[in-house]
């Protein structure tokens, strides 16, 4: 009997012990967490806000669960009704350690309230994060180790094509930049070097992708000047980014394709072009993705892409919810129009976003604009 008690106490005991680093890792996550977002976050939300977010994310689990604010307590209602009232930690507003306990004190509460929340206590914190981080913008995104599929991680396309069109001109496609487009764009421009005359970059439907692919990539092409530049609440958030002497191609004209998919990291790469006065860029307004996402690795294996500044392009524009106005619009051109009708139809007064992906008659005008151009330069040099 006696040794069936002290195995008892013994197992007891050993589920407390291995319970424990679950219930830290938790409190630590939480806290990374909670101090980052307050921190860094651009939209400047306070550490008070963003855990009762994040306790309101109970509700995902269960919908029969409602976290309230109650100004200096949290109720937690279940069925409609009140289960229970925690208080706020009054005098530690911006304590994380406090904000992370009254968190797990609450998942705690809801796990006796609800027996589905009770089923998947053990991914709750991370789904209760996922919800919270829904609430700051669109681009910043908790991702769960254990939720991958779930939490939004995707992995970016390295999707690169180019071929040469009329024998004179370049034709490059680019769906994602990534650190390998600078490099495929040098090779293909080596490849054809010889008859390169022209280059026609597209960039229609390209949701971005790395800023400091887009750099390289418009380093390729400006020898000097600002690329773009980027500001935030922190000091290590602002910087400017210039460009280089070497130039991987002299005296070429140049055309940039964009349409209303065009975003973020593309859109950085068509004004730096543009604004250079090195392309002319066609299309309808761009998506105006102006936001800077920080990746930032957690506890666990766990991360986040948390919004901590703003582009802006080299004579200082903003590009969020504003996009980039390209220099000829191409809003409601019809398949039947060519470079004349463009040119003489009555420009639009706002050249509004449009998806324009794959229309051939975008690549058509763009190449018939810069064979002009090429046989123009051709005609000057001649003289």
């Amino acid at each position: 009997m006696i040794v069936r008690h002290l195995k008892f106490l013994i197992l007891a005991w050993l589920c407390c012990f291995w319970a424990r680093p679950a219930a830290a890792d938790s409190q630590t996550l939480l806290e990374a967490v909670y101090q980052t977002v307050q921190d860094e976050y651009l939209g400047n939300v306070p550490m008070s806000q963003f855990a009762i977010w994040a306790m309101q994310g109970l509700q995902t689990m269960d919908k029969n669960v409602r976290v309230a604010d109650d100004g200096s307590r949290v109720t937690l209602y279940y069925k409609s009704g009140i289960y229970k009232s925690l208080m706020k930690p009054d005098y530690f507003n911006d304590n994380k350690q406090a904000w992370a306990k009254l968190t797990l004190k609450m998942l705690k509460t809801a796990t006796k309230a609800s027996p589905v929340i009770k089923q998947k206590d053990f991914e709750a914190v991370d789904r209760m994060l996922i919800a919270a981080f829904k609430k700051l913008d669109k681009n910043s995104k908790y991702y769960s180790d254990l939720l991958q599929d779930e939490s939004g991680l995707t992995q970016f396309s390295r999707e690169y094509a180019a071929r040469m069109l009329d024998g004179r001109v370049l034709y490059i496609k680019i769906n994602t930049l990534t650190k390998f487009t600078a490099a495929n764009i040098t090779q293909s421009v080596i490849q054809y070097r010889e008859q390169v005359e022209g280059i026609i970059l597209d960039l229609r439907m390209s949701q971005g992708g790395s800023l400091s692919g887009a750099i390289e990539v418009a380093d390729l092409f400006l020898d000097e000047g600002i690329i773009v530049s980027t500001k935030g609440r922190k000091a290590d958030s602002s910087a400017y980014y210039k460009a280089h002497e070497d130039l991987l191609v002299k005296n070429v004209p140049m055309i940039v394709l964009v349409d209303g998919g065009t975003a973020s990291a593309a859109e950085v790469l068509a004004a730096a072009l543009q604004e250079q006065g090195v392309a002319a860029v066609l299309g309808t307004g761009t998506f105006g993705k102006g936001t800077v996402q920080n990746v930032i690795d957690l506890p666990d294996n766990n991360k986040m892409l948390l919004t901590n500044a703003y582009y802006f392009t080299p004579s200082g524009k903003p590009l969020n919810n504003i996009g980039l106005v390209p220099d000829i619009c191409f809003y409601r051109v019809k398949d039947t129009d060519n470079l004349l009708t463009v040119l003489t139809r009555e420009e639009p007064e706002t050249c509004f976003k449009e998806d324009r992906a794959d229309r051939k008659v975008d690549l058509d005008i763009a190449q018939e604009l810069l064979i002009s151009r090429i046989d123009a330069n051709r005609a000057m040099a001649a003289q």
